[in-house]
């Protein structure tokens, strides 16, 4: 198994209950009657309207802080699964800030920083040198790795492979010199990274100790198109100075990194691949003297030594900010929108209801605003996700009372029009900016915990559909129900008992467009029909069915005065008669040619 690998046991089955529960206990808030299904009866929040729970007044304080912070990205990886939903524990929050991704570089020991949104040339993948090379974008950092997302594959078509669209992260022998090149300045102000203990091995020289002795190669990884230079004999010294840099190959193998006098510079290996791996070389401790630990013998200081990571980004840190980076992350835009305590959260939230509105429909009408924004808003993330900065310039430039303006120039002036044509109606009752930002932490902590509840909540009423709970007027479904049929006066005909499905169907506009389209789109990648590809990778499959429509018989008939006429020959009725053969799976199959 490679050491590129994610891997994760999930989400049990208890935790997924758990959170089904709580957002149905966050919805039972709107409908002013609490009713939890869970057994704790957590403490309410006097302070705000809908008698939030206390620990969700919480967690949405914890999601403005972490909106704010700006630093997060949600995106799914190559491990995740294949279908949208199907994995969530392998779907990552990347750490985006310049220290984390600083800290992710210096454990690949690249010599500078490569930051979220550089561009990168990729040259090595999975231990071969690409014949083509590609570009990525650089996303973030998780759990020491940096993760990237390709953006232009050479391969036929010009589309990206299977996975290429997905985040994955670079290990050491990827980063080996010459693998990633970064296109352009980037971001971290070529300020030079600080390379760890590993990659600079500390010691006073190598001694070949194998019976062959060591084999010089001229690349890092052990293969066919890797030249070999020649053989160091058993007994060679080579001194300290010698030594370039120590590192892994994809194959785990320790390798160095070497200039010989005869042989010139290649790289040998610390011990032999496979069998008993008996070691090549060793290391020399340096001599003991009676020198200063910081003095090498000659009157000349060592060189700091860095052993991990977080020592490296701390260390260029304080470099790249006396160039000038990272004065974005104490703004006064993000400092005005600061928090200091939960009773002010509270306030804000309770002061961030449109005035002349009831919770739900101004909840609704502010959930439809922010995903009209997200919607046209530069968005890096997978999710429903928008830089808090610039939603608090869209709102606060629609707000014809809010005290601070023209935070950035930058955003386009379609955004803000998208913005001023959602609020116009109660552009004059608007709260402040600052309650609405709060109000919509709020929402997007339920979409948060809503989008992983999603297949799990009901969403039709067990009264529609059977004879539970007639009512009145005898057995049967109850007429007040989302879409056509919808009746305000059947709640005096038939019995109305609430449960999850109703408070669900009733809150409906509370949740994002985005979290919507994301379990849709999830459910439709699920059923649908598997295509086996066709052998000539120019044809369709055999499987994918044609449809055969005689345009010019259906607009002939659309012109005449005759309606038999056109409920036979329309595009439509040919396109039912065509189809009313066809299974359930056939109408699901799905197919996407190569290049598309």
């Amino acid at each position: 198994m490679s050491a590129k690998c994610m891997s994760s046991h999930g989400i049990d089955a208890f935790t997924v209950m758990k959170n089904s529960l709580a957002v149905d206990e966050i919805l039972c808030s709107y409908e002013r009657e609490y009713k939890p299904q869970i057994p704790a009866q957590p403490k309410l929040t006097p302070s705000t309207g809908l008698s939030l729970p206390h620990w969700f007044v919480e967690e949405s304080l914890q999601e403005y802080t972490r909106w704010k912070s700006g630093k997060w990205l949600r995106t799914a990886t190559r491990g995740s699964g294949q279908y949208k939903m199907s994995s969530y524990g392998l779907d990552v929050d990347l750490d985006t800030s310049p220290l984390a991704c600083a800290a992710a570089c210096a454990s690949l020991g690249l010599p500078v920083a490569l930051l979220c949104g550089d561009r990168v040339d990729v040259k090595r993948s999975s231990g071969r040198i690409l014949e083509l090379q590609e570009e990525a974008v650089v996303l973030g950092a998780y759990q020491g790795r940096l993760f990237y997302r390709l953006v232009s594959q050479k391969s036929e078509g010009g589309s990206l492979m299977e996975g290429g669209g997905r985040a994955w992260f670079w290990d050491e022998s990827e980063a080996v010199e010459g693998g990633l090149q970064l296109i352009g300045e980037g971001r971290g102000r070529s300020v030079v990274l600080p390379k760890l203990n590993r990659f600079n091995p500390v010691c006073g020289g190598l001694k070949v100790v194998y019976a062959s002795g060591a084999v010089v190669r001229s690349d890092l990884e052990i293969f066919d198109g890797s030249e070999n230079l020649g053989n160091i004999p058993l007994g060679t010294i080579i001194p300290a100075e010698d030594i370039i840099e120590r590192r892994l190959n994809s194959c785990g193998v320790a390798r160095y990194l070497i200039n010989h006098e005869t042989l010139g510079r290649g790289w040998i290996s610390g011990r032999i691949r496979g069998g008993k791996e008996e070691p090549i070389v060793e290391m020399i401790p340096f001599g003991n003297d009676d020198d200063d630990d910081d003095d090498d013998g000659d009157g000349n200081t060592q060189p700091e030594s860095y052993l991990t990571p977080e020592e490296s980004a701390n260390e260029w840190y304080k470099h790249y900010v006396a160039a000038g980076g990272g004065a974005e992350s104490s703004s006064p835009i993000s400092e005005s929108f600061d928090i200091e305590s939960l009773d002010e959260f509270q306030a804000l939230l309770s002061a961030g209801k449109i005035h002349g509105l009831n919770d739900m429909d101004s909840d609704s009408l502010i959930a439809n605003v922010y995903g009209k924004l997200v919607d046209v808003l530069p968005h890096f993330s997978d999710g429903v996700e928008c830089s808090f900065i610039d939603c608090a310039t869209v709102l606060a430039s629609a707000s014809p009372k809010d005290e601070v303006k023209d935070f950035s120039s930058s955003i386009d002036a379609n955004v803000h029009e998208v913005a001023s044509e959602s609020l116009v109606h109660v552009i004059d009752r608007l709260p402040s900016t600052k309650a609405l930002m709060a109000r919509i932490a709020m929402l997007r902590a339920l979409n948060r915990r809503a989008h992983v509840a999603l297949p799990w909540l009901p969403m039709r009423p067990y009264q529609e559909g059977s004879c539970i709970l007639g009512g009145l007027h005898g057995f049967g479904a109850s007429l007040e129900r989302a879409g056509r049929t919808w009746d305000s006066k059947s709640t005096n005909k038939w019995a109305q008992v609430t449960s999850i499905a109703s408070r669900f169907r009733s809150c409906r506009e509370l949740f994002f467009t985005g979290t919507k389209r994301t379990f849709l789109e999830g459910v439709m990648d699920a059923t649908t029909t598997p295509t086996p590809l066709s052998n000539d990778e120019y044809e369709l499959p055999r499987d994918v069915r044609t449809l055969r429509v005689n345009r010019l018989k259906a607009r002939r008939a659309m012109t005449s005065n005759d309606n038999n006429l056109k409920r036979k020959h329309s595009v439509f009725s040919q396109m039912q008669r065509e189809m009313r053969g066809w299974s359930g799976a056939t109408l699901r199959r799905g197919f996407v040619a190569k290049g598309h």
